[in-house]
C-alpha cells in the first residue's frame, strides 16, 4: 500500500521501537493519490504497525540494522583483536554500537591505559551514513575518547551502489593500532598543560554542554590539575549521562578539541 506523505514534524517525532533490528522496508510515496519519485522508510513499531520514519530521494539505498549487525560481527571476528560490546545507542532512527578491544596502550604519564574502540553506526532518517569509526576507551573508567580528526573511519553512503567491503573495513581497524600510538603523546601533552580559569572558560565556550552538566563536571575537578583531568571529567559526564545521538556528537567535539586543537 503506498505510503502517504506526512508532515515533517510528525516524521521527526519519537519512534516507539525498542528493537534496533526491527523489520524495516522501503515503500512508495504518493501525494493525493499520485505517485511521486521519492521513497519512504517504514519500520515495524512496538504496536505491530508500520510507521513512517522519513522520505528520501529516488535512489536511496536502505541498509537495515540487522545487516549492519551482521557485518559488524564478521569484521570484529576476523580482526586480530577480541571485542566486547560496551553500549548501544538506538533512537528509533539512528543506531550506534560501541565496542572495546583488548588492544591496549599504556599511558604512564597519567597512570592509566587506553584500549582501541570501534563505533558501528547507521541511520534510517538520512542523518548518518553507515560508518565504522575508531575511538578509544580509558581503561580505568571506560570513558570514551572520540575524535573524527584523529581516528580513521570506513563509510558506505545510503545512495551508493557498492556494498560492504569487509577487507577494507578490517584494514581500517588494523590501522587503529597506529592511531593509539598517535593518541599517547597527545594525552601526555594534555597532562603537562595546567588547568586554570582562562583555559576552563575557553573549553566552556567551545563545547556545547548544558549548565547542569557543567555543574557536575566542576564537582569532579577537585583536585584536578591538568587539561587531561578536565577532559576526563567531561567525557565521564557525557559517557554516563548524555542520551541518544548527542552522546556521539558531544563526545566528538570534546575529543577533537582536546586531542587535536588543544595540543596543536
Amino acid at each position: 500500500m503506498p505510503l502517504l506523505t506526512e508532515r515533517p514534524e510528525k516524521l521527526r517525532s519519537m519512534v516507539q521501537v525498542k528493537d534496533p533490528v526491527a523489520a524495516v522496508r522501503l515503500a512508495p510515496v504518493s501525494v493525493n493519490g499520485t505517485s511521486v519519485p521519492q521513497v519512504g522508510v517504514e519500520i515495524l513499531n512496538d504496536d505491530g504497525d508500520w510507521e513512517a520514519i522519513n522520505i528520501h530521494s529516488q535512489g536511496y539505498q536502505l541498509i537495515p540494522n540487522s545487516l549492519v549487525q551482521q557485518v559488524a560481527r564478521e569484521i570484529t571476528s576476523r580482526s586480530s583483536m577480541n571485542w566486547t560490546e560496551e553500549k548501544t545507542i538506538w533512537t528509533g532512527r539512528f543506531l550506534s554500537v560501541l565496542y572495546r578491544s583488548d588492544h591496549l596502550k599504556e599511558l604512564p604519564e597519567v597512570g592509566d591505559a587506553v584500549s582501541l574502540g570501534l563505533r558501528v553506526e547507521n541511520s534510517y532518517d538520512g542523518s548518518a551514513k553507515f560508518r565504522l569509526a575508531l575511538m578509544a576507551f580509558v581503561l580505568s573508567c571506560t570513558n570514551g575518547l572520540m575524535s573524527p580528526r584523529l581516528f580513521t573511519t570506513y563509510t558506505v553512503k545510503h545512495t551508493a551502489s557498492r556494498g560492504f567491503d569487509v577487507d577494507e573495513a578490517i584494514d581500517v581497524i588494523r590501522d587503529g593500532a597506529f592511531s593509539l600510538e598517535t593518541l599517547a603523546p597527545k594525552i601526555a601533552e594534555l597532562s603537562r598543560i595546567p588547568l586554570n580559569v582562562k583555559r576552563l572558560a575557553s573549553v566552556a565556550k567551545s563545547i556545547d554542554l548544558p549548565n547542569r552538566d557543567w555543574g557536575h563536571v566542576l564537582q569532579q575537578l577537585e583536585p584536578a590539575r591538568s587539561m587531561w583531568d578536565l577532559m576526563q571529567a567531561l567525557t565521564h559526564r557525557v559517557t554516563r549521562n548524555t542520551r541518544g545521538r548527542s552522546l556521539i556528537t558531544t563526545s566528538e567535539t570534546i575529543g577533537d578539541y582536546f586531542l587535536t586543537r588543544m595540543v596543536a
